[in-house]
């Protein structure tokens, strides 16, 4: 079953979540309701649990049973999605800076699942330059906000901050359920951040690669119920809360660890080779070179490993779908699809990397989507956002 904790907070648009939630309710969702003081302004414990044939949660502590004391931890454990519906300023800046002074913000303090944010407020409050920082925060850590949108508001003005319709949010709730039944429980692995080949003991060459998309589809995944593991080479960010992580260095230890997953990790689902892999190694020197040693006459490369090739060619322990990833700097779509081909993979998603625009190590990215007899071009979004199509466009063909 469905599982959906709603927080309601204080806001004239609060009347507008009895009838979300009455569509969820008529659809067999499993239902809980946290109403916030203010929120008790506006529409009555009674109204809502009369609606869902069960207690709605006011308070953090019960006078009752001892048991419900921890309700901030067994209500957010036991729901699949968090949804603040509405959505106030005040229950916005708790959520950024980790406030926990009632039920809700306590409940939010402590959820280890994803979060769907409504927001509904006066226009002026919207804009308020704290506001957009809160916003800005909370979108980094993955929060989802819907709306709010442009038009007529309660107090008279007009201008953003107007709830979203609430067929829209009935609609990206939904997307959000379709999404996780068809990745619940699926193997996927993923390779992220760039790999170093030593030069001697101290020096070594490597790029610019950040490892952000990589751990951003790793983190889309862990919302969705994947089982994921990540190879990662070197990175400099936070990794992600996924089911394991193999550290590596070098091409050569990519290599073998991701080869290893394939044929011990059992019927992959999907296989996401992001990583920024070096296409040479270096014969390594046992001392420091010197500065006045010429250092380019003695140096000597060899290939590595082609990881996409391999994996894409294993005979029986290949996932069934295979991503790869191409960064060019000239004839990118002939270049790509090139790549597809020779590889054998399932998908290719290309960068353009050119003065105007450089994805390697920017919080942004632009894709093109490229498939065996399709082809796409996204706009610059957020990786964020990247993540979430790369796993719609992929979930789509899995299923």
């Amino acid at each position: 079953m469905k599982k959906i904790l709603f927080i309601i907070s204080g806001s004239i648009s609060a009347y507008k979540s009895l009838d979300l939630i009455r569509n969820f309710v008529n659809e067999n969702f499993e239902i809980e309701v946290i109403l916030t003081k203010s929120g008790q302004k506006f529409i009555t414990p009674l109204s809502l649990s009369s609606m869902v044939k069960k207690k709605i949660h006011t308070d953090i502590f019960s006078k009752d049973n001892h048991l419900e004391n921890m309700k901030h931890i067994s209500l957010t454990r036991n729901s699949d999605l968090v949804v603040v519906c509405p959505a106030s300023a005040n229950i916005i800046a708790k959520l950024a800076h980790g406030y926990a002074d009632d039920l809700a913000s306590t409940t939010l303090a402590a959820s280890d699942k994803k979060i769907y944010v409504v927001p509904s407020m006066n226009r002026k409050m919207w804009e308020n330059p704290a506001n957009k920082k809160n916003i800005k925060t909370l979108k980094k850590r993955g929060v989802k906000f819907i709306g709010p949108v442009k038009g007529s508001l309660a107090c008279g003005e007009v201008g953003f901050g107007r709830m979203e319709d609430i067929k829209i949010v009935k609609k990206e709730i939904n997307n959000f359920f379709d999404l996780k039944n068809k990745l619940l429980g699926k193997k996927v692995l993923i390779t992220a951040g760039a790999t170093i080949e030593a030069i001697d003991p101290i020096r070594y060459i490597s790029n610019f690669s950040s490892g952000k998309q990589g751990y951003e589809i790793a983190n889309c995944l862990q919302d969705y119920g994947a089982k994921t593991t990540l190879i990662t080479g070197l990175t400099n960010i936070e990794p992600p809360e996924v089911h394991k992580i193999i550290k590596v260095n070098s091409a050569e230890q990519m290599f073998k660890e991701t080869i290893n997953e394939c044929k011990n990790y059992n019927n992959i689902d999907l296989a996401f080779l992001s990583a920024a892999v070096s296409d040479w190694k270096i014969i390594k020197s046992k001392k420091k070179y010197k500065k006045n040693e010429n250092v380019f006459k003695q140096i000597k490369f060899s290939k590595n490993k082609d990881i996409l090739h391999c994996v894409s060619n294993l005979k029986k322990k290949r996932p069934k779908i295979v991503c790869g990833f191409a960064a060019e700097t000239n004839y990118l779509i002939e270049n790509a699809r090139k790549k597809l081909v020779e590889k054998n993979c399932d998908f290719i998603f290309a960068n353009k990397i050119s003065n105007k625009f450089n994805p390697f190590g920017n919080d942004y990215n632009k894709i093109t989507f490229i498939g065996k007899n399709n082809q796409e071009v996204w706009p610059k979004m957020t990786k964020k956002k990247v993540a979430k199509k790369i796993i719609e466009e992929v979930a789509y063909y899995l299923n």
